[in-house]
């Protein structure tokens, strides 16, 4: 086969003129270990190959820098001045251990002017570039663990201590974990220790073994709570308990509801509902009653209805029965809301890709103990539903039918759905309208069985007696309902005059919303009950990190372990790559913290207490763990110990791994990630208008009256997203 070349193409060969060209051109720095490069001898250089080694980028760029021709405006890649040049380094195979480890720190550390002095680390030189990426905790291995748990055995209550070695069990898997117990043991059954010399009035009781199984015990309930497996699973020893014991973790833990607490609530809330609430509770207590099965509700609710009232009821009742009532929720806000809510992924152990999944079933035995307590379970109410994939709501259809062989609906339970279709619909990565619509539970071939209950009547408006809070309410169903008017030139609606506050500037915005924050910021009450609220995650990384800057102290910095799933894969996606990633649902790779930021939890860690989307607030920073406060829901003020753990996306195109505390700051969040949460004071940043449906209502909606909503919008102009497909 010949190519046809043109007269042009012949003369400009001929002419030797260049055919292509690359701008800017790219530089790469050779990666090789001291006195390693590659040397060519010739007749004429044998000698002065001998008494020295030939130059290379690497030996030049160390040279530059000891002479202060290096600037270290950058710490992700090298950089030589040079016009209109990009310097990147070689990748290299982890096979190649040492250097690798070598462009690990060529990477991480800034300004080095020699191999001995990537090897130092404090002031200490390393035999390898291993064992200083090591010191630098830029590996991963059981040694991160280790410091992590001595730390918190500093200064932490042996209950913490213990719930952070089951998260570390559970989340990271530590290949030496029984050296891990058998090193920090003593901290872990430090309180038990302390209770039985209580106890005995001596002071003289050491451990003992019975005191290390008690304590074993309690973590083994831990890790079960979390994550459904025990210990051995873990690599840990068992402990000596009943063997029916483990299975009836989950139905204990349904059953130890305090009955005069119970009475409590059901005693001051019944004479408290309205005609329209005691006719669902009616309903809903008679169906419970009749004990047949099989019955499927929705309870319609908009925001500001009485919805968690209602459910937080309907849950007294049943469980003062001494039945079963399961509560979930979509989100981990909501979830924190409900006594005893966990979220619905945690719960029913759905895929975390159930949204690829059509035929998906829930990941759970049916000899566990949440099969014993869905079984068991007189009704199952999972609110926020609409956030839900209708594949999830079906997995849990034939999951049911599974554990209890019955092909009735849902294996014949009552099931409650809470939820308002107005708001935010499920998230799917890269879909259209066509796709979130599709995957609305309204598509689902179960939809057609449901029993549909509805609350109108606006409590939260009843109870402020403000007129303003009534129209408030009605011109956010108008949004809701997508019945405010759009504009004709650019498709945006306008909102009413007297809906809120409109600011000129984000900086007016966040004064607005977090006033005096100096001052104010250690006040967990007055922090809890306000935040500033995006569409985009670029627009509420860029306002959480300028309200952290006007807080006093220090700024810490951690950053993460990326590593690809497989070793094979790392010449093509180099560390530096990885770092660069900033994916939805995942921590930033340089997390930059304060004492007193608030920040909101990113993966079920330890369900009910802990759960993605809780919020916290920063009490102490340690180098391997972070102490803070819950700020809302059922465990406010409980102090917790956040560790890092390993996270991989579930929709990400690179399968990489990436070790950091799950956690973002939180004075500003996405809006999806409000839905559920009553505020106070709320902002609204739309200068990136929202771009799905029921967004701009769910931001709305997070306050009762217009004189606590604060809104950046040009010209009062923004875009309302409204899928009345999924209204009808």
């Amino acid at each position: 086969m010949g190519r046809y070349i043109s007269s042009n193409e012949a003369i400009w060969h001929i002419l030797s003129f260049p055919i292509h060209e690359r701008d800017p051109a790219v530089e790469h720095l050779a990666i090789h270990l001291e006195n390693g490069q590659r040397v060519y001898f010739t007749e004429e250089n044998v000698l002065q190959r001998a008494f020295e080694a030939p130059k290379t980028t690497l030996t030049e760029f160390l040279h530059c820098v000891k002479n202060l021709m290096f600037l270290a405006n950058s710490r992700r890649h090298w950089c030589i001045f040079k016009a209109k040049t990009l310097g990147r380094l070689y990748t290299v195979h982890p096979k190649q251990r040492e250097c690798f480890y070598l462009r690990l720190l060529l990477v991480n550390v800034p300004g080095p002017t020699s191999f001995e002095f990537l090897r130092t680390v404090n002031g200490r030189v390393f035999n390898t570039y291993q064992d200083a990426c090591r010191e630098l905790q830029l590996l991963e291995d059981d040694n991160h663990w280790d410091l992590t748990l001595a730390d918190a055995a500093l200064t932490s209550t042996p209950n913490n201590i213990r719930q952070l070695f089951a998260i570390i069990l559970t989340t990271c898997y530590p290949s030496q974990a029984q050296t891990l117990w058998e090193k920090y043991k003593n901290c872990m059954t430090e309180d038990i220790l302390h209770r039985i010399r209580q106890t005995n009035q001596s002071q003289n009781i050491d451990y003992t073994p019975e005191m290390y199984n008690e304590a074993l015990v309690l973590i083994e309930d831990l890790c079960v709570l979390i994550s459904n497996l025990p210990l051995n699973h873990y690599g840990m020893p068992s402990p000596n308990r009943p063997a029916t014991d483990l299975v009836n973790t989950d139905l204990q833990r349904e059953n130890q509801y305090d009955h005069g607490s119970l009475a409590t609530i059901i005693m001051n809330s019944e004479p408290l509902l309205t005609a329209e609430q005691k006719i669902i509770y009616d309903r809903i207590m008679l169906a419970v009653a009749a004990e047949q099965g099989g019955f499927f509700f929705f309870l319609d609710a908009p925001g500001g209805t009485g919805k968690t009232f209602l459910i937080s009821l309907i849950l007294a009742k049943i469980r003062s029965q001494q039945k079963i009532a399961l509560a979930v929720a979509s989100s981990g806000i909501a979830a924190t809301l409900l006594d005893g809510g966990r979220t619905a992924h945690s719960t029913f152990k759905l895929p975390l890709d159930v949204h690829n999944k059509p035929d998906a079933m829930c990941n759970i035995k049916k000899n566990s103990g949440i099969a014993a307590v869905l079984r068991k379970s007189s009704i199952i109410i999972w609110d926020e539903c609409t956030m839900a994939h209708k594949y999830s709501l079906e997995a849990l259809n034939r999951t049911m039918q599974d554990l209890n062989s019955n092909n009735k609906l849902f294996g014949g339970a009552i099931l409650l759905l809470s939820g308002d279709f107005r708001q935010t619909l499920p998230v799917i990565p890269r879909s259209t309208f066509a796709d979130e619509i599709n995957a609305c539970l309204k598509q689902s071939f179960l939809w057609r069985s449901v029993e549909t209950l509805g609350l109108t009547i606006n409590m939260r408006v009843q109870l402020q007696n403000d007129p303003s809070a009534q129209i408030f309410s009605e011109q956010l169903l108008h949004i809701g309902n997508g019945k405010i008017e759009l504009q004709l030139n650019t498709q945006c609606i306008k909102l009413p005059d007297n809906f809120c506050t409109v600011v000129q500037d984000k900086n007016e915005l966040i004064q607005s919303i977090f006033p005096d924050i100096q001052n104010n910021y250690l006040n967990h009450e007055w922090l809890s009950q306000r935040a500033i609220l995006a569409a985009k995650n670029v627009d509420v990384d860029e306002i959480n990190f300028q309200i952290q800057q006007l807080l006093a102290g220090d700024l810490m910095s951690f950053k993460s372990i990326d590593t690809v799933v497989d070793e094979n894969e790392s010449v093509n996606f180099p560390i530096e790559f990885l770092n660069s990633l900033d994916i939805p649902g995942m921590p930033p790779h340089n997390l930059r913290l304060k004492i007193g930021s608030p920040i909101i939890l990113l993966r079920n860690l330890n369900p009910p207490q802990l759960c993605n989307g809780t919020r916290l607030v920063i009490k102490k920073i340690t180098g391997n763990f972070l102490e803070a406060t819950i700020l809302a829901g059922k465990f406010k003020g409980k102090v917790v110990l956040l560790p890092r753990i390993s996270m991989i996306p579930s929709d990400s195109t690179i399968p990489f791994k990436r070790l950091q505390f799950p956690i973002r700051l939180a004075f500003a969040m996405s809006i999806n990630k409000s839905q559920g949460q009553t505020m106070s004071i709320c902002g609204l940043d739309l200068e990136n208008p929202c771009f799905s449906h029921g967004q701009l209502y769910v931001a709305c909606s997070r306050v009762g009256k217009p004189s606590n909503l604060f809104v950046l919008a040009k010209d009062r102009l923004t875009k309302n997203i409204v899928h009345r497909l999924v209204l009808n």
